[in-house]
C-alpha cells in the first residue's frame, strides 16, 4: 500500500511515498510486501488522475519534478511493459490525450517525430524530453512526418470532437496551414481531385466537410437576403480560391442557377417602351458583342450569341428560384428564401429577357446590365459600364467603353495562363513549336488542339509521358477529371523566351517548310480536295485523339502510328509523301520494330544473367577461409570440423594450439585435404565465370 522514494513519480497521486529517511534497502522490500517498481494498475491510475481533468497540468503543485520528468518516469515504465497490456487497454491509451506539451495534453496520433512548420495547438512535434520512448509513441500512435492522409484524419477526428462547435483563433490559423498543406500535397502528389473526407473551415468558423462547401464570389446575392444561408456553407476567407480549387471547393456562381418558378406565367404588360426598343436593338450590335466578348469567361462566350435575337419584354413581376447544384454530391437543392422581400427585375429566359416594374432608382439599364453580369458570369464591376453602354447611343459606344474600362483584365489572363483546358494566350502562341522527338517531362504544360474546336489550341499538363528520339504517345490532362492520349507530333511545346529563340523559331520553320524541292521523288504537293485513303486514314484526328478513363494504360506507338504522325507534319506544310516512299517508311519501320524487339529480348537475356550471377553469389559466404575471408584454392579439413585454406591454418598452427573458428583446444593438427569442397569451389568458379563472360558478351 506504499511506494518507495526512487518510484514516487509513477505513482505518487495514487499511493503514499515513504520518506527517504524511512526507505528499507532493497533486499527488504519483498520481505515487507513492497513492490517496486509498482504494479503496472498502479501506474496506470496514476496515468488517469494525471490526465483525467484538462486543467490538472495548470496547476502543477508537485515539488519533486516538472511535467516532463515525470512523464519522462511514466512513459519509460510503459515503454517497458507495453506488450504486457491488454488490447483494451492499449486502445484506451491511444485514444486518450497523454502527451504533456507545456501544460498541454495532446493525443499520441496528433504529434509527430518532424512538422514542416509549427501546427500547434492542432499539431505538435514530439519533445525533445521524451525522444527516447519513440517505441511506446510509435505505439500509441505517433508518426515520424505527416502526409495529406494523417492531416486529413487528424482534421476528421478534430471535426469529431468539437462537432459543431468554432475553432479559436490558434485552432483556425492552424486549420488553415493543415489544409493548405493538404493541397499542396494533393496537387503535387496525385493527378485526381482527392475523393476521401476532408475537412475545412468555413465562415463561421467550424470544420465542414469540403464535398458541400462552397466560395463565394457572389457576395450582393449572398447579402440581398434572397438565399436560405442555413442550407450553404461557404469555405473560411483565410482559404485562397486557388487552395479552394485544388481542393475542388467550386465557386458559387458556378454552381447557383435562377430558373423562374415552376408553374409561374409572366403577366405581360401592355403596350412596349420605346426605351427598351433601343436596349433591344443595342444588346443585339455586333459592337455590343465584341465588347462583352473581351469581358466574359472564355467558356461563357459562345452564350454571347443568345443576344442576336433577344426580345425584351416587361412584365408586372418575375417570380424566381435559386437551385444549387453540388458537381461533387450529384444532388440539387432549392435554397430561395421564403420570406426575402426582393424579387428578380430582370431575368433572361432563352431569347427573351424580362423587365418587371422597378423600384425608384433602378433604371432600365442597370437592371439589364446586372442580369447580363449573372448570366454571363461576369464580374458585377462591369455593371455600371454596360449600364452606360446601354443607355447611350451607337456613335458614343467606343468613347463610353474607353471612359468606363471596359477591357479585357490582362491579369485575369495571365492567371489562367497555363491552366488545363484554357486557350492559349497571345505570348505562347508564338512561343509555341513542334518538336515530335522532345522527351517530355510529366507535369510539363504543353499545347494541343481543342477537342471541340480544331483550330484553337489550348493547354494541357503532361500526366504521363514516354519517348524522346522517336514519336511517342503522350497522356495529357486538358481539364479536371478529363484526360487524352495523343502523339508527341501532335503535341506543341514552348521554346525559351529569349530574343535569340524568338529569332529563331517559326522564321526558319517556314523558310524550311517552303524552300524543299518537290522533284526528288519522295515528296509532292499535297491535293487537299482529293488525298487517297491511305492519307486519309492517316490524318485522321479521332483515330488517335481520345477520351480517357484514369485507369486506361497509355498504349504503345505502332508503326502505323509514326506514318500518320510524320503525313499529318507534311500535311500541315500543304505537302504529303510520294506513294513508293509509303512503302519504303513502312518497311523500315518494320525492321525497326524488329530490332526494338531483339533489344528486348537481349536485354531480358541480360537481366537473368544477372540474377543468375547474384544467385551464384549467395552461397559463396560457405567457400570462405575463416581465416582469410577469401574463397579457399586448397581446403583442408581440421580436427575441430571446420575447413581453412591450407595455408592459412598451417600458419596459424605454427604459434596456436586452439582453433581459430571455436577458440577451443585442437587435440590434433593432422590436416585432411576436403575434396568434395574443392571440386564445388572449382564448379562455382566455372559457372560465374560462363555467366560474366556472357554478360560482357551482350553488354
Amino acid at each position: 500500500e506504499v511506494a518507495v522514494p526512487r518510484d514516487r513519480n509513477l505513482v505518487f497521486r495514487v499511493l503514499p511515498v515513504m520518506p527517504d529517511s524511512c526507505a528499507p534497502p532493497q533486499v527488504m522490500l519483498s520481505s515487507l510486501g513492497i513492490e517496486s517498481p509498482p504494479s503496472i494498475g498502479n501506474v496506470l491510475k496514476q496515468v488517469r488522475e494525471l490526465t483525467e481533468n484538462e486543467d490538472e497540468l495548470d496547476h502543477w503543485a508537485y515539488k519533486h519534478g516538472s511535467i516532463e520528468e515525470v512523464f519522462a518516469y511514466i512513459f519509460a515504465f510503459l515503454q517497458e511493459n507495453y506488450s504486457k497490456l491488454s488490447p483494451l487497454v492499449q486502445s484506451g491509451l491511444k485514444d486518450r490525450s497523454i502527451v504533456p506539451f507545456g501544460t498541454t495534453l495532446v493525443k499520441a496520433n496528433r504529434l509527430f517525430f518532424r512538422l514542416p512548420k509549427d501546427l500547434s495547438p492542432f499539431f505538435f512535434e514530439v519533445p525533445r524530453a521524451f525522444g527516447a520512448y519513440d517505441n511506446l509513441l510509435r505505439s500509441l500512435g505517433v508518426r515520424d512526418s505527416p502526409k495529406s492522409e494523417d492531416y486529413a484524419h487528424s482534421l476528421s477526428e478534430l471535426h469529431d470532437d468539437i462537432a459543431t462547435g468554432r475553432l479559436n483563433a490558434n485552432e483556425l490559423k492552424s486549420v488553415v496551414e493543415v489544409v493548405n498543406l493538404i493541397a499542396v500535397e494533393e496537387t503535387y502528389g496525385s493527378k485526381q481531385t482527392p475523393s476521401r473526407c476532408i475537412f475545412a473551415p468555413d465562415s463561421s468558423g467550424r470544420l465542414v466537410n469540403t464535398n458541400i462547401m462552397f466560395e463565394n464570389d457572389c457576395e450582393w446575392l449572398v447579402q440581398s437576403g434572397r438565399l436560405e444561408l442555413n442550407l450553404i456553407f461557404f469555405v473560411h476567407p483565410k482559404l485562397s480560391s486557388e487552395i479552394c480549387r485544388k481542393l475542388g471547393i467550386g465557386k458559387l456562381s458556378d454552381q447557383i442557377h435562377e430558373v423562374l418558378e415552376q408553374g409561374f406565367v409572366p403577366k405581360v404588360m401592355k403596350g412596349k417602351d420605346s426605351n427598351l426598343c433601343r436596349i433591344e436593338f443595342t444588346l443585339r450590335s455586333d459592337i455590343f458583342a465584341e465588347i462583352l466578348s473581351t469581358l466574359v469567361p472564355k467558356t461563357f462566350v459562345s452564350s454571347i450569341s443568345v443576344l442576336r435575337n433577344v426580345k425584351i419584354v416587361a412584365v408586372e413581376e418575375i417570380k424566381t428560384r435559386f437551385i444549387l447544384q453540388n458537381k461533387r454530391e450529384m444532388n440539387e437543392i432549392d435554397i430561395t428564401n421564403p420570406s426575402a422581400p426582393e424579387k428578380s427585375h430582370c431575368y433572361l429566359n432563352n431569347d427573351t429577357m424580362f423587365i418587371s416594374k422597378l423600384p425608384l432608382g433602378l433604371t432600365c439599364e442597370l437592371a439589364v446590365a446586372s442580369s447580363l453580369c449573372d448570366f454571363l458570369c461576369m464580374e458585377r464591376k462591369y455593371v455600371a459600364g454596360l449600364s452606360a453602354i446601354v443607355s447611350s447611343d451607337h456613335a458614343a459606344i467606343p468613347t463610353i467603353k474607353k471612359s468606363m474600362g471596359l477591357f479585357e483584365d490582362q491579369s485575369c489572363c495571365e492567371l489562367l495562363r497555363g491552366e488545363p483546358g484554357q486557350h492559349l494566350s497571345s505570348t505562347d502562341l508564338e512561343l509555341s513549336e513542334m518538336k515530335p522527338l522532345k522527351l517530355f517531362h510529366e507535369g510539363e504544360i504543353v499545347a494541343v488542339k481543342d477537342t471541340n474546336d480544331t483550330s484553337n489550341l489550348i493547354y494541357g499538363t503532361v500526366s504521363e509521358s514516354g519517348g524522346g528520339t522517336s514519336v511517342s504517345r503522350l497522356r495529357l490532362c486538358i481539364g479536371e477529371g478529363k484526360e487524352i492520349d495523343v502523339l508527341s507530333s501532335d503535341v506543341r511545346s514552348f521554346r525559351s523566351g529569349s530574343k535569340d529563340n524568338q529569332v529563331i523559331g517559326k522564321d526558319v520553320y517556314h523558310t524550311q517548310l517552303q524552300n524543299l524541292n518537290f522533284n526528288n521523288g519522295i515528296l509532292r504537293q499535297a491535293d487537299q480536295t482529293n488525298t487517297d485513303e491511305f492519307e486519309s486514314s492517316l490524318i485522321d484526328e479521332d483515330s488517335r485523339t481520345n477520351t480517357l478513363n484514369k485507369h486506361d494504360v497509355l498504349a504503345p506507338v505502332d508503326k502505323s502510328e509514326i506514318l500518320s504522325a510524320v503525313q499529318d507534319l507534311l500535311f500541315s506544310a500543304n505537302l504529303s509523301l510520294d506513294d513508293d516512299v509509303k512503302s519504303i517508311f513502312n518497311s523500315n519501320l518494320s525492321l525497326k520494330e524488329e530490332m526494338n524487339n531483339m533489344d528486348i529480348y537481349t536485354e531480358s537475356l541480360l537481366s537473368e544473367g544477372r540474377t543468375l550471377s547474384k544467385d551464384l553469389s549467395k552461397g559463396i559466404d560457405a567457400f570462405l577461409c575463416p581465416v582469410t575471408r577469401e574463397i579457399m584454392n586448397d581446403p583442408v579439413m581440421c580436427c575441430d570440423g571446420h575447413t581453412y585454406e591450407r595455408e592459412a591454418i598451417e600458419m596459424w598452427l605454427t604459434s596456436n594450439s586452439r582453433s581459430p573458428k571455436t577458440n577451443q583446444t585442437l587435440p590434433s593438427r593432422t590436416l585432411i585435404p576436403n575434396h568434395a569442397m574443392r571440386n564445388s569451389i572449382d564448379a562455382l568458379r566455372e559457372n560465374m565465370g560462363a555467366v560474366n563472360k556472357f554478360i560482357e558478351l551482350y553488354k
